[in-house]
């Protein structure tokens, strides 16, 4: 009988020792926070450090951990320690939550932290522009609407007919940030059509191929307008939409537009011009869209 419970009691044992093997304990994680990636700009030359980073793509010791939108808390597997984290700043392409990516024209944010298990670590980053953006005024549509304007005539027929001015406001209800945004207002029914291209610089020389071309902005309206490019061959010009963008109920956003795809629809182009434009099909009661710190960004 003795030798019967020292074999159970084995058994036991042995029984044990093959569940733990099975289903080893599971590892505590560190955790890490983010509220939010801020942008740090110069302003003489990059404009606004105004910003709308979304995403952090984030990865520990050189191995991606995930993306995630923010503000976050997640885990990591990690030893107690020093490990170094770069976290690549994100944004909805467009606008769209579908096409999330990082945004080729900031840095990302480098760092070493301690980690240490079961502890929340949070991280403030601050990101910059890169440093081999084209911000040439002769050749770099930018504009944040505190002194002059650059928006001209478009040449589209009949827009010389009804209204084809994007105006300086200074009215605080209409302005993001600074002393002055650009608006343009359909405020009766002779005038149901606004569209105007960059004026300075007249002219845009935009990379070819799969270079990034990101048209960046803050944008409010009542009504959806329509960002696009003319593309100018030796003979002809090519009028192309990218995105129209929808009401905002007043409020300001901010958007980056991916302009690549559509520059490589034109046929041997010379140069672009940028347009915003608005057409009131809907009879609607004064629409609007105000915009600021526009930058039409590509690399040199």
């Amino acid at each position: 009988m003795k030798h019967i419970y020292i074999f159970l009691i084995a058994g036991i044992v042995l029984l044990a020792s093959a569940c733990n093997l099975i289903n080893p304990a599971e590892p505590i994680p560190a955790y890490i926070h983010i509220e939010k990636i801020g942008l740090t700009t110069n302003p003489s030359l990059e404009g606004s450090n105004s910003s709308k980073i979304t995403d952090a793509w984030v990865y520990m010791d050189g191995n991606l951990v995930g993306c995630f939108e923010l503000p976050v808390t997640f885990p990591v597997i990690a030893d107690n320690g020093m490990h170094n984290f770069v976290i690549k700043p994100g944004i909805k392409v467009n606008g769209i939550a579908a096409t999330r990516a990082p945004y080729p024209f900031y840095n990302s944010y480098n760092t070493t932290i301690s980690l240490t298990k079961g502890v929340v670590t949070t991280m403030s980053p601050m990101v910059t522009y890169v440093s081999n953006i084209n911000w040439d005024a002769s050749s770099m549509w930018k504009d944040d609407f505190e002194g002059g304007i650059t928006t001209d005539t478009s040449p589209t027929p009949g827009v010389n007919t009804v209204i084809h001015q994007v105006l300086r406001s200074t009215d605080p209800g209409n302005v993001f940030e600074g002393n002055g945004s650009g608006i343009a207002l359909l405020n009766n029914s002779d005038h149901t059509y606004c569209e105007v291209i960059n004026k300075f610089p007249p002219t845009l020389y935009l990379p070819g191929g799969t270079s990034p071309v990101f048209l960046e902005m803050n944008y409010k309206c009542n009504y959806p307008f329509t960002v696009g490019l003319f593309a100018y061959s030796a003979a002809t010009s090519v009028k192309i939409s990218i995105i129209n963008l929808h009401s905002t109920a007043d409020q300001w956003n901010k958007v980056y537009i991916y302009v690549t795809p559509q520059i490589s629809e034109a046929s041997n182009p010379l140069y672009y011009n940028m347009f915003l434009g608005m057409l009131n099909t809907d009879n609607v009661p004064n629409p609007y869209f105000a915009v600021d710190n526009i930058k039409l960004v590509h690399f040199q």
